[in-house]
C-alpha cells in the first residue's frame, strides 16, 4: 500500500487529530504518502440548533462517512464521543491510537469572581446535569443561582463567544484544549490567539469521580469501509486495543441506559497501575439518579480479604486521629508571597482560614474532599488528582509550565517539588490499644509508622489503604500484601461484606 487519503472536519481540531493519526501510521509505515481531505458536516452547518436538539446520529460523522462509502477516502478520524452508540452498516470502526485526557475543563472570566448569578456556556445535558451540583461545592464563593445556556461551534468560536458575551464561564473537553495548545504537529497561525484569550480566565479541570465524560471523549475512531482489507490490516498494526477495550465499554454502558450524546449520564473507564476505575453518574430518561463509582484491581488477590476479620480500624474516618496539628506561621507566609506557582496542597487542613493565595498561581489537591474544603476558605482550585494518587493523576498547568511545591506537614518528602511545610505533625499522647485489631486502612504513611511504632504486633494484621502515595509506601515495606480500595468508604463496605 503506497497511499492513504483521510478525511476529517474543518476545523483546527479536527485537523489536528487527523494529523495525530497519520503520524502513528508514518512511525509504523514511513513508505506510505498520506493525503487529507476535510468535509463540512451536518452540524458544522447548523450551528443555530442545540445539540441536545439536534438528530442523535452521527449529525457531526454521516456527511464524512458517505466519502468513505464512495472510496473518496480510506479512513475517517473523528472524535470518538460525536460517534452514535449504534454505527449504520457499511462502514465500521477499525482502530483508535493512545487517548488524550477524558476530563472537561471549566473556562471562567476573572471577572465573574464572586458573582452571584452564574451563567454556564454548554450544549451537554451530561455536564449541565452533573455540573450543576458540582459546581456550587467547587467554585470558592456563594453562588445565588447556577444556569446553563445553549452554546454551539468549533472550541475556538466557543471561546470567543465566551468573551463577547455576559456569560461567565465555558465547559469544553480537555483533549480539545490539550490539543490545542500543544499540538503534536505543526499546525500554528490561529492558534496563537486562541493561547492568549486563555491566559484571560480562570479554569480549572473536572474529575471524572464527579463529572464522568462522555463515552470515548479523549479518544479517536479511525473508520473505514466495511470489507476494505488492506486498510483494515493496516490499522491493525497500529490500533491502541486497550484504549479500544475501554472505550467500546463506555459505549456500552450507555446504551443500557438507552442513548448518547442526548444523556444526561456520563461514563468513563479511567486506567490505574494497579487497576482500572469505572465511573458512570447522571441522571436516566427515568429521572433515576445514578452514581457509580468502582476499583477494578489488574491481581484478583487485592479484591478480597485474606484473614477472618476480627476487628478493623478506623470504625469511622473521624476516628483515624493519631497526631494533632502545630501549624507553622512562615510556611503561610511564604505561600501568601508566591505568584505563577502551582502548589500541590495534599490536605486542605494545611491551609489556615484567611490565607490569601495570589490566583497567578495553579492549586492542586489530593482528592475532591479537600477541593471543597478549600473552596469553602475562599480558594480557586484549578484540579485534583482526585484520590488516584499524585504520580496517577499528575497536578499540571494547562496554559504553561509552573514550578511546583507541595504544602504538607514538615516531615513530608516529595521527588519533584519543594516542601512547603505549614504545619508539624505531633503524636497524640493517649491513643486506643490498636493491637487488637486484625485489619487497618491508613490514609498516611506516617499514621501506620506511629501506630507500627506504639504497636510492633500490627504488623502482622492486613493492611489497606488508597491508590496514591500511601499505597507506594506500605507497598515498599510489604510487598504484594498491601490491598488498594478506592477510597476508605470503600473498603468499610469490602470490610461489611466480608465480617
Amino acid at each position: 500500500m503506497d497511499k492513504l487519503t483521510i478525511i476529517s472536519r474543518k476545523s483546527v481540531l479536527a485537523k489536528i487529530q487527523a494529523q495525530e493519526v497519520s503520524e502513528v501510521i508514518k512511525n509504523k509505515f514511513p513508505e506510505i504518502k498520506i493525503n487529507f481531505k476535510t468535509k463540512d458536516t451536518s452540524g458544522d452547518i447548523d450551528l443555530t440548533t442545540p445539540l441536545h436538539k439536534m438528530p442523535e446520529i452521527g449529525v457531526f460523522t454521516s456527511d464524512i462517512r458517505g466519502e468513505l462509502l464512495t472510496e473518496k477516502a480510506d479512513i475517517a478520524v473523528h472524535s470518538w464521543k460525536d460517534l452514535p452508540v449504534d454505527l449504520e452498516e457499511g462502514t465500521e470502526l477499525a482502530a483508535t491510537i493512545e487517548r488524550a485526557d477524558l476530563r472537561d475543563v471549566l473556562i471562567f472570566k476573572k471577572g465573574s469572581f464572586k458573582k452571584k448569578k452564574l451563567e454556564i456556556f454548554t450544549s451537554s445535558p451530561r455536564r449541565q446535569e452533573n455540573l450543576s451540583k458540582f459546581l456550587l461545592k467547587a467554585i470558592p464563593f456563594e453562588v445565588d443561582s447556577l444556569s446553563f445556556s445553549d452554546v454551539r461551534g468549533n472550541i475556538l468560536t466557543r471561546v470567543q463567544k465566551l468573551e463577547d458575551s455576559n456569560a461567565d464561564g465555558l465547559v469544553i473537553a480537555k483533549a480539545a484544549i490539550d490539543r490545542l495548545l500543544f499540538p503534536k504537529v505543526g499546525i500554528t497561525g490561529e492558534l496563537d490567539s486562541f493561547k492568549k484569550n486563555l491566559e484571560k480566565f480562570l479554569w480549572m479541570v473536572i474529575p471524572c469521580s464527579q463529572n464522568p465524560c462522555a463515552p470515548g471523549q479523549g479518544a479517536l475512531a479511525i473508520e473505514v469501509k466495511s470489507g476494505n482489507k488492506r486498510v483494515i490490516e493496516l490499522l491493525n498494526e497500529i490500533n491502541d486495543l486497550d484504549v479500544f477495550k475501554n472505550v467500546e465499554e463506555e459505549r456500552e454502558k450507555l446504551k443500557k441506559y438507552g442513548g448518547g450524546c442526548h444523556q444526561k449520564i456520563g461514563v468513563s473507564i479511567e486506567n490505574h497501575s494497579l487497576g482500572k476505575i469505572i465511573t458512570e453518574k447522571g441522571l436516566t430518561p427515568d429521572n433515576e439518579l445514578i452514581d457509580k463509582r468502582s476499583f477494578l484491581p489488574f491481581k484478583k488477590e487485592f479484591s478480597k480479604f485474606e484473614n477472618p476479620i476480627k476487628d478493623f480500624y478506623p470504625k469511622l474516618k473521624k476516628d483515624f486521629k493519631l497526631f494533632f496539628r502545630s501549624m507553622i506561621n512562615d510556611g503561610t507566609k511564604e505561600i501568601e508571597d508566591i505568584k505563577n506557582a502551582g502548589l500541590y496542597i495534599s490536605r486542605a487542613s494545611s491551609i489556615e482560614t484567611g490565607t490569601a493565595i495570589d490566583l497567578s498561581n495553579v492549586i492542586w489537591t489530593s482528592g475532591i474532599e479537600n477541593w471543597f474544603k478549600l473552596a469553602r476558605k475562599g480558594i480557586w482550585v484549578n484540579g485534583t488528582s482526585d484520590g488516584l494518587g499524585e504520580e496517577q493523576s499528575k497536578p499540571e498547568s494547562i496554559l504553561k509550565k509552573v514550578n511546583w511545591f507541595l504544602v504538607s506537614h514538615i516531615a513530608s518528602e516529595s521527588k519533584d517539588k519543594k516542601l512547603i511545610a505549614t504545619y508539624e505533625l505531633v503524636p497524640e499522647k493517649d491513643i486506643e490499644d490498636l493491637s487488637k485489631y486484625s485489619h487497618f486502612y491508613w490514609m498516611s504513611i506516617s499514621s501506620f509508622k506511629e501506630a507500627l511504632k506504639r504497636f510492633p504486633s500490627i504488623k502482622n494484621a492486613e493492611h489497606s489503604c488508597g491508590l496514591g502515595k500511601t499505597f507506594d509506601e506500605l507497598n515498599k515495606l510489604y510487598p504484594n500484601k498491601i490491598k488498594p480500595f478506592l477510597n476508605y468508604e470503600d473498603w468499610l463496605e469490602k470490610v461489611n461484606e466480608a465480617k
